[in-house]
């Protein structure tokens, strides 16, 4: 029987995931397959691997040949593909095709009889996360049959192979070949097989996992060879448009997609790049662009047209400095004239064309910010700001409803816009006289009548005066929260505020039929309704939203008022929504549910109930879920504690953890809960003092989630988020002002309760133009002419985060020697707390900018900031924060991580140093190399493990044993990774990769071990506390972690050399080893050789070592005791004591 799809994979040297990759296609759905696997030449183990699936898979065929590249191995996979089958696809073999994607797509094509079918594709992140492909995005957000990308042009952007199946007869009729030797061979044969498609199918689920790759040779832009081939491939497309009569408009749009789009990724790329680079870049692209008609130059964004005429009048240094703007300040720049507002960049010298700087409508867009919409007293009070971007900020006079060419006008009120300027995010302009208040009278809308069916929408819009003219724009809701509740003008009428993406509007409406009320009726639900109108309904109908599955159920009563018994038996115990309609002759009707009534909750087998309450848009729905709890009162005490209380018809009683989750970086705080009689509950909460492992705290800046859960639980999709009651919706948000801090209680996704803890920094301190006023009043402080700088020391440790490491060491030697000196520690956030006797200063406040200019002496373990010029008589001691394993610095040149422009600006930073610690003889010269260093180093080992030598180390392990309730005989394993910069950035941290299997540990250790989690500064997530596991990611400081510690496991962490102090064993959990090494970052030696311990590549080894780790360790004594002479050969002490004389002695320095 011939195949109906033939899957050609070429593979060459990726063993590592080709495993993945073929599982993937043998696990697909259907039969009639086959899998053309092209070895383009490899040298590793991948060709056995392909031939175990070849010969235990008669689906899949091995085909051979010398290295030819991508391009030339799939034609052959294509020549090689069964003659017979109807349908042609592709696969990279570092991806994965996730279950049912071709008999998805096939289905389609059956349907249709399009030419090919195109689908969604997810990016697969090196933890093996999923997420939406930013690229596909907006091409896939809806699945369309029988389309075309003339009439659909998003599909422009629709440029790879991979997610598509094409039909053989399509494929062999146009004789599509991919063109080789080049990079992005995908874009050749995709955009021009678009255009020469008769229709397409776009299937909106994802049907293709696209890895991430470090090393991948398409991710790497800043090389010439990637600009060459992709110009090459762009220019095919755009010449394959051209030459095609009725194309004109394609080609422009084409060309278009490609200056913004396409050759946009080598832009960005240029900061990294080298001069080789640059001249390729403007060589290439420049070439493309004198190609384009002027009309389409004209027609892009303006930050696009400004660079796009510096490329062309090759001005490459402004090129450079504007992209670094960007970086700092995105879309930013001055407006000139008034009657024809001009845009001018610093960044740019000479002058650019007219028509380049010319501003459009488009590039001066209004921004209208809600910062909170909230119905009071029967109205809709507005409050926000509203300006036109890059132009001054001035007053809001106006403001309106539209709905059409109908429109109602809003006064407004000007008020302070205190938070606006930082808001903006731009460093430029100042919008504090941009606030506005207004308020809408629901009457009036309906005094306006309603539009078709009984609806009206009406939008709020702005109007702002910038550059010359007044400008108009919608109202925005900051941050994405809830809208408004729904309210009622009456019985029939109702006002439902909606969010169109982030867009306010007010959608009136009138009701056909409402919920009365609702109740248990043995095993059923009862919900009683009031027809509004002549309607005479006979039943009442439930419809699934997800799967249109439903159920009817006969109404009784008097014509006006109905009622109808549910049996909680037609629910199947499964997650779903469903939706309540009246139905007879004519239309359904929707019912309504007041959202001042009362929501029911019904039990279901299985720990479930069904939860009856309005959805955003006022309508009762039924939800089938999980028991979750339910907040019915909260209240804020005198001392700012936050009290909430309510209901969880949980019947286990196991959720006794009221856990704050940051949506950033997903650290967790975990408190206590109160279970009160029968189903209620009560939590206290003080955000602004919050108990920890690091001291009393507030919750650091960003939004909080609330759940409830089991003790130890990890999972947080087993946690059960704090939803709010129906009656409190239109009471949030509310606001406490507590130590300095603004916390808000806010209302997200419908009824999810949320905390957001906002910033410590002074409103006028925050933001880009705050930071930038506090830089230029920095630079007249070091340009101010003074005796001597103040009698102060400066502390920095992980740029504020901890009071901690080096400087700790080194502020406690000082301060014991009783010198009239003012100790001030950086505090970021206010996430450290600092001992009395020295000054928290707030990172990027006033006071720190200050203490930059005037301290006499500065101690940082970080980078201080670029723009840092050390003083006259100032003396800078950076101590760094480890012994360097993976290359760092200048020395990351040439890897997928290297960022040119921090290289690049190495010799500046080190140059501000009076001294370099280093931790022992190794480190001098790689340190000096890696930061192009070249002034003075003291070779003391490092103050941070000076507790390690202390005379009284043994009672300060048993303070942290106590602080930390280790009990007492109990192995301590410290469990230490490093961070990876492949993994996801979430709140400015990455993600947490944890490769120890906790639960397996605990099983095969028992109970009297203990084993401490500490994630890397730089790395979010929370580990649940349990018997076994303690996570003291936010414990002060690591030295005296190593103190209680008996066993050590890293990877790559600098740890090592620390705990190396101790003599104590060390284990090493190396499961990416060869990535590490040969891709992500690299050693400064070999570590494989040198290792003080067993290199363990899995969990399961990592616990059976742990079983005895002396034994574990036995062969590598003499590799240990080597790498203590090598790399502990400076530690005895009193390294501290040798810092402090330092900073004494050199005060001329």
């Amino acid at each position: 029987m011939a195949p109906r799809l033939t899957v050609v994979v070429p593979f060459y040297n990726v063993e590592e995931y080709l495993g993945a990759c073929l599982s993937s296609l043998a696990e697909q759905t259907m039969p009639d397959l086959e899998v053309v696997l092209v070895d383009d030449g490899s040298t590793d183990n991948g060709p056995a691997l392909a031939q175990e699936f070849a010969d235990h898979d008669p689906r899949f065929r091995l085909v051979r040949q010398e290295n030819a590249g991508l391009g030339a191995a799939r034609n052959a996979g294509i020549g090689e593909a069964r003659p017979d089958a109807d349908f042609l696809t592709f696969v990279d073999s570092d991806d994965v095709v996730p279950p049912g994607a071709y008999a998805r797509m096939l289905a389609e094509l059956d349907r249709s009889g399009s030419d090919f079918a195109t689908g969604n594709v997810l990016r697969l992140r090196a933890g093996g996360e999923l997420e939406q492909s930013p690229m596909f995005r907006k091409p896939m957000e809806k699945a369309r049959r029988a389309t075309h990308v003339t009439r659909d042009w998003i599909l422009l952007g629709d440029r790879i192979a991979c997610n598509k199946v094409f039909r053989r007869t399509f494929w062999d009729e146009h004789a599509f070949a991919f063109p080789t030797g080049v990079l992005y061979e995908d874009i050749a044969v995709v955009l021009p097989a678009h255009f020469l498609a008769r229709s397409v199918d776009v299937v909106e689920e994802p049907v293709y996992h696209w890895r991430d790759r470090d090393g991948s040779i398409t991710t790497r832009r800043a090389v010439p060879r990637g600009i060459r081939d992709r110009v090459t491939a762009v220019t095919t497309v755009s010449r394959f448009l051209a030459d095609r009569p009725g194309l004109a408009e394609a080609k422009r749009r084409y060309d278009a997609h490609a200056l913004s789009g396409d050759l946009w990724l080598f832009i960005e790329a240029l900061g990294g790049g080298d001069a080789e680079f640059h001249e390729a870049f403007l060589k290439h692209a420049g070439a493309f662009a004198a190609t384009v008609e002027p009309g389409v130059l004209a027609g892009l964004p303006l930050h696009l047209r400004v660079k796009w005429q510096l490329i062309r009048e090759r001005r490459l240094p402004e090129l450079l400095a504007l992209l670094a703007d960007e970086k700092k300040d995105r879309d930013t720049f001055h407006v000139t004239g008034l009657l024809r507002p001009r845009a001018h960049h610093a960044a740019v010298r000479a002058p650019l064309p007219p028509a380049t700087t010319a501003l459009t409508s488009a590039d001066l867009p209004v921004h209208a910010h809600l910062t909170e919409a909230v119905w009071r007293d029967g109205l809709l009070r507005l409050t926000g700001h509203a300006y036109v971007r890059n132009a001054p900020g001035g007053p809001v006079r106006l403001g309106w409803l539209r709905s059409g060419k109908r429109l109602i006008p809003l006064r407004t009120r000007p008020v302070p816009g205190d938070g606006a300027t930082a808001l903006s995010g731009r460093s430029l302009h100042r919008y504090d006289r941009a606030g506005f208040e207004a308020v809408v009278d629901p009457r009036r809308l309906m005094a306006k009548g309603a539009g078709s069916g009984g609806r009206t929408t009406w939008k709020l819009e702005a109007v702002a005066v910038g550059a010359g003219r007044p400008r108009r724009g919608p109202m925005r809701l900051i941050g994405t929260p809830a809208p408004p509740a729904v309210t009622y003008t009456d019985e029939r009428t109702r006002i439902v505020p909606v969010l169109s993406g982030n867009k306010l509007e007010l959608r009136t409406e009138r009701v056909a039929a409402v919920l009365t009320g609702q109740s248990a009726v043995e095993d059923a639900v009862r919900l009683e309704v009031k027809i509004l109108g002549d309607a005479g309904p006979v039943a009442l109908r439930l419809t699934e939203w997800r799967t249109k599955e439903t159920r009817e159920f006969a109404l009784r009563g008097s014509p006006g008022s109905r009622a109808a018994d549910i049996p909680l038996s037609a629910f199947r115990g499964e997650d779903g929504i469903w939706g309540v309609q009246l139905i007879g002759e004519g239309q359904p009707l929707t019912v309504a549910a007041r959202t001042d009534g009362h929501d029911g909750r019904y039990a279901l087998p299985g720990g479930r109930e069904l939860y009856a309450a309005p959805n955003p848009s006022g309508d009762l729905v039924l939800t089938d879920r999980p028991v979750q709890p339910v907040v019915s009162s909260f209240t804020w005490g005198e001392q700012g504690e936050l009290i909430l209380e309510g209901v969880f018809p949980e019947p286990t009683g196991a959720f006794r953890e009221l856990v704050l989750r940051h949506g950033g970086h997903r650290e967790e705080t975990v408190l206590g809960l109160e279970r009160g009689d029968g189903d209620h509950f009560r939590a206290v909460l003080a955000p602004a003092a919050v108990e920890g492992p690091g001291g009393v705290l507030p919750l650091a800046e960003g939004r909080w989630y609330l759940f409830l859960r089991e003790p130890g639980q990890r999972d947080p999709e087993a946690y059960r988020p704090l939803r709010l009651g129906t009656p409190l919706h239109r009471t949030l948000p509310e606001q406490q002002h507590v130590n300095g801090r603004d916390f808000t209680l806010q209302r997200r996704q419908h009824d999810r309760l949320v905390l957001e803890s906002g910033s410590a920094l002074p409103v006028g301190e925050r933001g880009a133009y705050g930071q930038r006023i506090q830089r230029e009043r920095y630079a007249g402080l070091c340009a101010a002419t003074v005796d001597e700088p103040r009698p102060a020391v400066l502390y920095s440790s992980f740029d504020g985060r901890q009071y901690s490491d080096s400087p700790r060491a080194v502020h406690r030697e000082l301060a014991a020697r009783g010198r009239d000196i003012e100790h001030l520690w950086v505090v970021r956030d206010q996430q450290a707390a600092v001992p009395e006797g020295a000054r928290p200063v707030a990172l990027h406040s006033a006071d720190w900018y200050e203490a930059l200019a005037r301290s006499r002496w500065i101690v940082t373990n970080t980078h201080l900031p670029e723009w840092f010029e050390r003083a006259e008589g100032q003396c800078v001691v950076q101590t760094w924060h480890g012994t360097p394993l993976k290359r760092i610095g200048r020395d990351l040149a040439g890897t997928p991580h290297a960022d040119a422009a921090y290289m690049a600006s190495m010799e500046h930073r080190s140059a501000q140093w009076s001294v370099l610690v280093s931790p022992n003889s190794f480190s001098t010269p790689v340190l000096r190399r890696a930061f192009g260093y070249s002034g003075e180093v003291l070779e003391c080992g490092y103050p941070r493990n000076d507790l390690l030598y202390a005379p009284d180390r043994d009672r300060a392990a048993a303070a942290v044993r106590e602080r930390l309730a280790l009990p007492d005989g109990r192995r301590v394993i410290l469990y230490a990774p490093t961070w990876r910069e492949d993994r996801p950035r979430q709140g400015g941290r990455h993600g947490f990769d944890l490769q120890l299997d906790l639960d397996r540990a605990r099983e095969g250790l028992g109970e009297d071990h203990v084993l401490l989690v500490r994630r890397h500064y730089l790395v979010g997530g929370s580990v649940p506390d349990t018997a076994f596991v303690r996570d003291v990611s936010r414990h002060p400081d690591v030295a005296e972690l190593l103190l209680v510690s008996d066993v050590l496991v890293t990877d790559y962490s600098s740890i090592m050399f620390d705990f190396a102090q101790t003599g104590r064993p060390m284990l090493f959990h190396t499961h990416d080893l060869a990535h590490y090494r040969d891709t992500l970052r690299g050693f400064c030696f070999d570590f494989e050789q040198r290792a003080p311990g067993p290199l363990i590549p899995d969990s399961a080894g990592i616990v059976a070592a742990l079983r005895d780790p002396e034994a574990a360790t036995a062969g590598h004594r003499e590799a240990y005791e080597r790498f203590r002479e090598a790399f502990c050969d400076l530690d005895d002490g009193t390294a501290a004591a040798g810092v402090v004389d330092r900073m004494l002695k050199g005060e001329q320095a």
